[in-house]
């Protein structure tokens, strides 16, 4: 991959990566049912290892439709309807103008002057401090902030956020993450569902098989199995690297937009350590502002730590960590379509008017 630099370079680099996974998407998919096909041979027969080797590669031409077309139809189904599922997972619920000015007009504000569609807006009710953005075209771009977001953070804290929302659809990170988790789901269902219900309901046949003579079973269950976790962890290590590289060009997005660095390192420290979203499925913990969860010495880490994040602010966009939050502007209310309609000031007087 080139070598980026600059910001759109950044984002371009990030789109071809977006690309990248596409392509890598079916390779990959095709080397975990090559990993099923001989995991099943293991299971089911008394072929050698050789013999197990080759029919699974016979086999695999003729599976490979049927696996492609099923994952196919998992990934239009998730295409089209991952919002309304990511809504049924978080609880969030849309908000208007009237029911949320602040975080409207901040959000409104902040699109307009990106020269982009107003997303819609979107709140889970929960003390805890995250926000995420999600969707795949812009009629359904959403921006969703958690209630301990809005309650804890000022004005340009929250806008900072909300600005880094936005540059997430700017850069079409929206679109990749939902690529990456119904891709990395497919992984995550056919290499650990059907393989631990193939491993369950096989075990005791497999046991008789090599009672029976036939030892190069163990040998085809193994290598099937290195190929499934391989396939899975490369799929992983994708998204992840992926992930981690988009939340530093989302915060430096965020501090080009609002021209505010010192407010986005504010609303890190804020965030930092009550930002663990529960009951939330990982896949959308993993789009979001912040998750806490690191992973095996941060090989899995979904985002960077919030140090390197506020470091890179103090590096590279000269900000501040010491600076002290604003008190919030009350904003008025929208006005009802009967004070719309009244007029603010007595009409004029002249000699042009009537009865003057």
């Amino acid at each position: 991959m080139i070598q980026a630099y600059g910001l759109k370079t950044h984002i371009w680099n990030n789109n071809a990566r977006c690309v990248l996974l596409l392509i890598l998407f079916p390779v990959l998919l095709l080397f975990l049912a090559f990993g099923l096909i001989l995991l099943w041979t293991g299971f089911t027969s008394d072929l050698s290892a050789e013999q197990g080797l080759a029919y699974a590669l016979n086999t695999l031409p003729r599976a490979a439709p049927i696996a492609l077309g099923a994952a196919g139809g998992w990934f239009a189904i998730a295409f089209v309807g991952h919002q309304a599922m990511i809504d049924m997972a978080t609880k969030s619920k849309s908000v208007t103008i009237s029911q949320e000015p602040r975080a409207y007009r901040l959000l409104e504000n902040l699109s307009i002057s990106r020269g982009q569609t107003t997303p819609k807006l979107k709140v889970i009710e929960t003390p805890v401090m995250n926000a995420f953005a999600s969707g795949i075209r812009d009629k359904n771009y959403t921006v969703t902030l958690t209630r301990g977001l809005m309650d804890n953070l000022d004005d340009d804290e929250l806008e900072a956020v909300i600005a880094h929302e936005l540059s997430h659809i700017r850069n079409r990170d929206v679109r990749l993450l939902i690529i990456a988790v119904i891709f990395v789901g497919i992984f995550a269902f056919v290499g650990e569902g059907l393989v631990r219900s193939v491993f369950r309901t096989n075990l005791a046949r497999n046991d008789h098989h090599r009672r029976s003579g036939g030892g190069n079973a163990g040998a085809l269950i193994f290598f099937a199995f290195a190929i499934i976790a391989v396939s899975y962890l490369l799929a992983m290590l994708t998204r992840f690297a992926l992930s981690r590289k988009r939340e530093y060009m989302a915060d430096a997005g965020a501090v080009e937009l609002t021209k505010n660095p010192d407010a986005m390192i504010r609303a890190l420290q804020k965030i930092s350590g009550r930002a663990e979203l529960t009951n939330v499925p990982a896949e959308v913990r993993e789009m979001a502002f912040e998750n806490p969860r690191v992973g095996l010495a941060g090989v899995f880490a979904t985002h960077p730590p919030i140090e390197k994040r506020i470091e890179a602010l103090v590096k590279y966009a000269g900000g501040r960590p010491d600076t002290q939050s604003r008190p919030q502007r009350r904003q008025p209310a929208p006005p009802t379509q009967k004070e719309f309609g009244k007029r603010s000031r007595p009409p004029l007087k002249g000699p042009w008017t009537r009865g003057s």
